[in-house]
């Protein structure tokens, strides 16, 4: 094993050699060079199935049951059915009908987008989230300018291998270690487009939609009365560089389409940064960005209408590949990182209509802030995770390298009348008005981790929610609507769906961890089958809230009258979602977050990953206390870890100290089994010792301890008592 030290030197070579790669070679100008096209898989994509209206119906109803009181819930369940034997099969025929002639697309695709963009609030904070990197493990590539520069290269590449359609596939592998073979791609890759999602299925391996990579780059939200428009420039071989409030274009792509060498881009960044001045206030057009729609799209009008140059220069951002945020912030405290990688502070160094903003601080910091209409993060997040693994064994520029030249970098001016710098000043004004009521607040947990739970045979993510619901019910007594994203990418055009993790298993096992009660861990065990299962659901489609809302937008889009169900106070309720959560369970990010969604709710960003668990609080002071909800929550991981260690604790004590009371006959191993020789007639097993796998007649069972369990499988061995 390689001590620290020559670790630390073999990997200073491999960056080394990486940096002396020749900018011509195939080997810099793209990240990945695929047997299988990027977009092999697309056009044999399952399509989003659209729910039985049955299913929708007893979903939402389960839902409704572990939030509201018995008289709420019987109210919702007689418009529930009233809708479900009369108008919704109606809507559910209309929306099956429209659903078959779009047959490009998912049913939810574009009201989804029609939602984003039909939204007139401001997108920071109420839209746009962040996720930031984890820092290099070596100090001396988090200079702001090195670490700045690593990343674009590292963009460029990642962009070419998409244009040229060599990125490789996003695909599941159930199974890597026997799906990713050289005989999958062979199958694959050689199988017709329309089928190749077939082949991919034989091997367990299961291909994403990648629609939303098309709209990675060189795109911008525009904002228009009433709707906004997404703009894309493929073309374009610039990003925009933001500092002080001051914007710069810089090259990226030669004519020819060639990632530029990274020293001319590392001596862009230098130049940009070493000029300390910065634009006046009421100068800094990004801060427009922070109105809402409307007022944002009449100044957007004024501005490109009142001057050329400021034409030129919004069509530049707009056309831009993506923005680069150089912030002279130092501070490392996660509460202030949050407020300024959310809110941007005035907005001044921000574009928040940009495809996404990498924003690097002054210690080398760097975390995306992405505009959410365009996608739901899928591709921003194999963007991150391929460009943190490729700067961190091919760096680009580092100490030791020398600008080359002064870089081609030209400012991008306004021509601002007074009229234009009060609508500035203004927007800047309501921007601070508007979140300077944003609480912000990090959970940091080492007690317990993705390894542990699992081997306490519990889904991480099912703990983590669990633990939220105690949280909220320590600190006001009630449960509440919880949403919870998660990606329908395996079809065609699948956008999110909500798994609703306030379960009537999680309120059961809440109400019991405060009562006292001694049946806590099998009211855990529940909470978590109950919330895989959901999970699974969401995932393959099988949630009812998009459902619902398909059904909403038929009636709507048909002139008829919206169903009761819809106006009732329940189903609104039932969408107002006071615990907003999403899970970023990867090493390649620190922390991500985002904004509460509704004025007395939680935006709750957290991560479950071998070393800890985590977690970024927003919340808006004077509604609910982010500060306290953090304290709460991280008593609630005590609280779980407690009943879920202890009762480890007796299993494998009572696993040590058999108490025999059945005797275990009949059973016999496979003739190559490594446990055939032992003498396990004269065996005698008590039948608490196991736990029960499937219920039928001859029971399946296995040693609750994970250790024994290895060795007595239930593959391989049945118990017949």
């Amino acid at each position: 094993m390689l001590s620290k030290q020559a670790l630390r030197q073999s990997l200073q070579t491999r960056r080394l050699l990486s940096s002396r790669v020749d900018v011509a070679s195939r080997e810099y100008q793209f990240l990945q060079e695929s047997e299988i096209p990027s977009y092999h898989f697309q056009k044999s994509l399952r399509r989003l199935p659209i729910p039985k209206l049955d299913d929708t119906c007893d979903r939402y109803l389960a839902a409704a049951k572990a939030i509201f009181n018995e008289v709420d819930y019987k109210h919702a369940e007689k418009l529930v059915r009233i809708f479900q034997d009369g108008e919704g099969k109606e809507l559910q025929t209309s929306l099956i009908a429209m659903d078959n002639e779009n047959k490009q697309s998912s049913y939810i695709s574009e009201p989804w987008f029609d939602m984003y963009l039909r939204s007139r609030v401001p997108v920071p904070v109420n839209f746009n989230p962040f996720m930031m990197y984890a820092v290099d493990q070596d100090p001396r590539y988090n200079d702001q300018a090195i670490r700045a520069t690593n990343f674009i290269i590292s963009f460029a590449r990642f962009k070419r291998s998409l244009d040229a359609n060599i990125l490789n596939p996003e695909v599941y592998h159930v199974n890597p270690k026997k799906s990713d073979t050289a005989l999958f791609r062979t199958v694959c890759k050689t199988l017709p487009s329309r089928l190749s999602w077939f082949g991919a299925v034989a091997f367990k391996a299961f291909p994403l939609d990648m629609s939303q990579y098309k709209s990675l780059f060189n795109g911008s939200r525009i904002p228009k009365k009433e709707k906004d428009v997404l703009h894309h420039c493929p073309d374009a071989k610039h990003f925009v560089v933001m500092r002080g409030g001051r914007i710069y274009a810089v090259d990226l792509f030669d004519k020819d389409d060639n990632v530029l060498a990274p020293e001319l881009v590392y001596a862009s960044i230098r130049r940009i940064l070493e000029d300390k001045s910065e634009a006046p206030a009421d100068s800094c057009v990004g801060s427009l960005t922070t109105l809402d729609r409307d007022t944002w799209a009449s100044v957007r009008d004024e501005l490109i209408s009142s001057s050329e140059d400021n034409l030129r220069s919004i069509k530049a951002v707009d056309d831009a590949l993506f923005t680069i945020c150089l912030d002279s912030n130092e501070d490392n405290d996660p509460r202030r990182l949050v407020e300024s990688l959310l809110i941007g502070d005035e907005g001044r160094n921000r574009w928040f209509d940009k495809c996404f903003q990498l924003i690097v601080d002054a210690n080398g910091q760097a975390t995306i802030n992405f505009e959410h209409s365009w996608g739901d993060g899928v591709a921003v997040l194999r963007l991150m995770e391929e460009s943190f693994k490729d700067t961190n064994t091919k760096h680009f520029v580092g100490p030791e390298t020398k600008s080359s030249g002064e870089g081609a970098v030209k400012e991008l001016t306004f021509k601002l009348s007074d009229s234009l710098k009060s609508h500035i000043v203004d927007a800047q004004k309501k921007h601070v008005a508007a979140n300077s009521d944003i609480d912000f607040a990090t959970v940091e947990y080492f007690d317990m981790n993705r390894e542990s739970i699992k081997n306490s045979k519990l889904s991480p993510d099912s703990v983590m929610q669990l633990a939220i619901q105690l949280a909220f019910y320590r600190q006001y007594k009630e449960f509440v609507p919880t949403y919870e994203s998660c990606s329908t990418a395996a079809y065609l055009k699948g956008r999110t769906e909500v798994v609703r993790s306030a379960t009537s298993a999680t309120r059961e096992a809440v109400l019991a961890i405060e009562a006292g009660k001694s049946n806590i861990r099998e009211l855990i065990t529940k909470c978590s089958k109950d919330h895989q299962k959901l999970v699974m659901e969401a995932a393959m489609g099988q949630g009812f809230d998009r459902h619902l809302l398909g059904l909403k937008i038929t009636a709507e889009r048909q002139g008829q009258a919206i169903p009761e169900l819809f106006e009732d106070r329940i189903y609104k309720r039932m969408g107002h979602y006071v615990l907003s959560t999403s899970t970023l369970s990867t090493e390649t990010l620190q922390f991500g977050g985002f904004g509460p969604v509704v004025p007395d709710g939680f935006g709750i960003g957290y991560n479950v990953v071998p070393s800890k668990l985590g977690a970024v609080i927003t919340a808006r002071k004077g509604q609910r206390d982010a500060s306290a909800f953090s304290k709460n929550m991280t008593e609630s991981l005590d609280t779980l870890k407690s009943i879920i260690e202890n009762v480890t604790q007796v299993l494998n004590k009572r696993l040590m100290d058999f108490n025999p009371c059945v005797t275990v006959k009949n059973f016999s191993f496979p003739r190559r089994s490594p446990l055939s020789h032992l003498p396990w007639p004269r065996t005698r097993w008590t039948f608490s010792d196991f736990e029960p796998m499937t219920p039928s007649t001859h029971s399946l069972f296995v040693l609750p301890n994970p250790r024994a369990s290895r060795l007595l499988s239930h593959r391989c061995c049945h118990f017949h008592l």
